[in-house]
């Protein structure tokens, strides 16, 4: 009888860690994402805007204030970092009193427009008359085959025409290597992802901005290196005024990783 007890729990013993391999072996993740969160990355483009405070429905999330002329929040580019909100709250971007969590000046205030278990890239722009914040969804699950990336654009560059990014490769970053990658996109909208090679010929060129006109946008951009961005996926942003100068200027901004 001794024995047959024995038998029974070295039995249910083995049962137990089969379980627990199987468990372990069908899990993707260390944690459960909240599916009543939104996942958002702010990028703030609006010239000459100092460090805000970022309050969902009248509570702080970003831990040091955030520059609204060229702040990233949470602030990691080379990484898919996100901050988790409660979907359609209001949000509020306010000067602090001085040592205090207290709003002095009120920048923004509105919906963020989001919905439960997406995620977003969320930029703030300015018109010159008033701060406009809008939502582009990212889709986490664009993940490019090995040897390439994903790219997007978003035009966060206020009072712009349409824009489109093309690949450059001489120094005086004129000469166009490929046709337009990204073509005529207006201000506030996202492109679609678009699949690059990391290596092989006209791979790593720089990206710049034009006008439907053909006009030069800012200065070129490099991406990272090739290793860098093998099966990730990255947006570049326009941002400034179309016309502006100094920090005003139209720019490239990016590349922001989102996977």
């Amino acid at each position: 009888m001794k024995q047959i007890k024995i038998y029974i729990l070295v039995t249910l013993a083995a049962l137990m860690f089969l379980f627990g391999c199987e468990k372990n072996e069908l899990r993707l993740t260390v944690y459960d994402l909240p599916q009543d969160k939104a996942y958002v990355k702010f990028y703030f483009l609006s010239p000459g805007t100092p460090a805000v405070m970022i309050k969902i429905n009248e509570v702080k999330v970003n831990g040091s204030n955030t520059s609204g002329s060229n702040g990233l929040f949470p602030s990691i580019i080379n990484q898919p970092d996100y901050a988790a909100i409660t979907p359609n709250a209001t949000m509020k971007l306010a000067l602090p009193n001085i040592g205090t969590l207290n709003d002095s000046v009120v920048i923004f205030t509105g919906s963020t427009g989001v919905t439960a278990g997406k995620f977003y890239a969320v930029p703030l722009a300015d018109t010159g008359v008033d701060r406009t914040l809008f939502a582009n969804e990212i889709d986490v699950m664009a993940i490019p085959d090995s040897g390439f990336y994903n790219v997007r654009l978003i035009n966060a560059m206020a009072k712009s025409p349409s824009l489109s990014l093309i690949r450059v490769d001489s120094a005086s970053a004129t000469v166009v290597t490929r046709d337009t990658i990204i073509r005529n996109l207006d201000f506030k909208n996202a492109s679609t992802y678009i699949r690059l090679p990391i290596s092989g010929v006209n791979a790593n060129l720089r990206f710049r901005l034009v006008t439907s006109t053909g006009v030069n946008v800012g200065a070129v951009v490099t991406p990272p290196s090739s290793t860098l961005l093998n099966q990730r996926t990255v947006t570049l942003y326009a941002s400034g005024f179309s016309n502006g100068t100094g920090m005003f200027a139209p720019s490239l901004n990016g590349p922001i990783y989102n996977q």
